[in-house]
């Protein structure tokens, strides 16, 4: 009883909005007053350091909001020449849409490349993409990833930059902006298809990338992707060119295929798991699931009418056969 009694002094001091005391040794009256924060409006960084005085108190909620995981440091720095180095990051700590810059260690100088296509944002992604996004633990969007050539005799090094559902050529010793080599509207490529795990070999010559689960290659200068693996495209359970779910998710291999140096070979991984039966996952707690759909003393009927339980189906967690092949594209 006292225990309850002492929290419903605590509830009745924390909802009331003006609390008064008095002193027995300087009988002095103090008033208290409790603000509301509108949480509609996300506040900045600037915002925080105007509000955050040395005599006001720093909240564990002040610490926890900003800035956002990821957006104060640098990620993916790569050396394009003795003096400049490229890397990817935020504009600012209120957003996760990463952006690719260069930087001139000599001068301090700062540029933003500027990488055309529409960024895809959280819910926008193919099926494909986000469940290579949550296995490559990527909460960011934007330019979340780039390659570099190897520096040729002339000092040229060549830049891959997969953005918006497109692979964009970078030519990092020249100042224009990078031009679109391939996307979903090529003509060798179905409509609307993703282009994933885009690469470029060592020497600059070419580009490899996994489209509707096969692998195409094409030339760094231009003209039309060609499909150089097979037997993947329409068969259940299999893929060629994708690592498997294991090697993602527990071995830390993305890597489903790899390109020689020059562009001449390449090694691929065939995964068949359609002997493996699909496991459901259920979105019990989604908009319409099972726990936001049950009321008291709802019949069985009404609830199989009321819930619309979303669901996934994957061949989940268990190893798949793995085959390995290479190919010589000089043949």
């Amino acid at each position: 009883m006292v225990q309850r009694l002492a929290i419903l002094l605590l509830l009745t001091v924390y909802i009331t909005s003006t609390l008064s005391f008095s002193s027995q040794h300087t009988r002095t009256t103090s008033t208290i007053t409790m603000t509301t924060i509108d949480k509609s409006k996300s506040l900045t960084q600037a915002d925080y350091k105007a509000k955050l005085t040395s005599k006001s108190k720093i909240r564990s909620t002040d610490v926890a909001t900003l800035p956002k995981p990821g957006t104060t440091a640098p990620s993916n720095i790569k050396f394009l020449s003795n003096n400049k180095l490229a890397y990817l990051l935020p504009p600012d700590a209120l957003s996760m849409t990463r952006q690719l810059y260069v930087l001139d260690t000599k001068t301090g100088e700062k540029t933003q490349i500027k990488v055309g296509g529409v960024s895809k944002e959280e819910g926008k992604f193919s099926l494909e993409e986000q469940m290579r996004r949550e296995r490559l633990r990527l909460m960011a969007t934007g330019v979340t990833s780039y390659e570099l050539s190897k520096e040729d005799k002339d000092g040229k090094v060549i830049g891959l930059i997969p953005n918006g559902g497109g692979v964009y050529i970078w030519d990092t010793t020249s100042t224009n902006d990078p031009q679109l080599l391939v996307d979903s509207t090529h003509d060798n490529l179905e409509e609307g298809t993703t282009i994933l795990d885009a690469k470029i070999s060592s020497d600059g010559s070419t580009v490899a990338f996994v489209s509707n689960e096969e692998v195409y290659v094409m030339p760094v200068d231009g003209g039309s992707p060609t499909q150089i693996t097979y037997g993947a495209r329409g068969v259940e359970g299999r893929t060629n060119g994708v690592a498997d779910y294991l090697a993602m998710e527990e071995l830390s291999r993305p890597e489903g295929y790899w390109l020689s140096p020059n562009g001449s070979f390449l090694a691929f991984e065939q995964v068949d798991e359609a002997h493996i039966p699909s496991y459901r996952l259920v979105h019990q707690a989604a908009p319409g699931g099972l726990a936001p759909s049950l009321v008291p003393d709802m019949s069985s009927e009404d609830m199989v009418e009321t819930t619309k339980v979303t669901h996934e189906e994957h061949r989940f967690c268990f190893a798949g056969v793995g085959k390995w092949y290479m190919i010589d594209r000089r043949i």
